[in-house]
């Protein structure tokens, strides 16, 4: 059950499975449609499999949490990253972070962790965007023309369901959004990272997760098979499993099996 906290000026909806802080600790970011509860079981999963406590939260205007500006301009993710995230970890007094993020969220974890404000202990993306690239768009256009059944969905997870879809779609489909791309900073990356990404994603090609391990060459590529955009629901178990091995061959936990 989520709380909410005082934090960057809103309430934010924040979710604990064990005790957040105490070493490392996997903080998960949702996607640009997503909240805690969209997550489903996955982070119970990573915490019985990991031994690792976990903290995940909804972003401003999404779940449970306070709205946040109803429209996004086009640096939003790194505002995330740069400002926000900072300022989660801090409140729940987390210095050694494992930033696990899924599309909008993986990308902000990439943010986060080219910077010099954060210092994770490791990375694991799932479907990240290091650029607007046609499929993605193509994705987009595909939901925007099935917004009111999404919306309807989202109904039971967010507050404002209508403003949530929106505010992504919109920034999306704006062409100030076009120039995104953050490959030039992702050779900034220096902890172990975990590239994964479903092989029918529907919003990416393979290139989401090559051209990220050309800039990162120390990273892991891992293609999910049988899954598109949304690897935790379709392939959790081979998602942990994937997740678990990383985090053993880093040497950040004991290998569980």
């Amino acid at each position: 059950m989520a709380d909410l906290y005082q934090i960057s000026g809103l309430r934010l909806a924040v979710e604990t499975v064990g005790a957040a802080g105490a070493g490392p600790t996997i903080v998960m970011l949702h996607e640009g449609l997503g909240s805690i509860t969209q997550w489903r079981n996955f982070p119970e999963q990573l915490h019985t499999a990991t031994g690792l406590p976990v903290l995940l939260y909804d972003r401003a205007g999404y779940g449970r949490s306070e709205p946040g500006p109803s429209n996004y301009s086009a640096d939003f993710m790194h505002l995330e990253a740069l400002e926000t995230l900072p300022l989660v970890l801090e409140r729940f007094n987390i210095d050694q972070p494992i930033l696990i993020g899924h599309s909008d969220g993986a990308s902000i974890s990439l943010i986060a962790a080219a910077s010099e404000l954060l210092d994770p202990v490791a990375v694991v993306t799932i479907a990240a965007h290091i650029f607007v690239e046609q499929a993605g768009l193509d994705g987009v256009q595909r939901a925007t023309s099935n917004r009111e059944h999404i919306v309807t969905g989202m109904a039971r997870h967010h507050n404002q369901p209508d403003t949530a879809f929106d505010r992504w779609s919109n920034i999306w489909l704006d062409p100030s959004f076009g120039p995104f791309d953050i490959r030039q900073n992702l050779d900034q990356i220096t902890c172990p990272l975990l590239v994964t990404q479903g092989d029918q994603d529907e919003y990416a090609t393979p290139e989401m997760v090559n051209g990220l391990l050309r800039r990162v060459p120390h990273a892991v590529g891992k293609f999910i098979p049988n899954c598109g955009h949304i690897a935790h629901k379709d392939q959790p178990g081979v998602l942990v499993e994937e997740i678990v091995s990383f985090l053993s061959a880093q040497g950040i936990i004991s290998n569980t099996s």
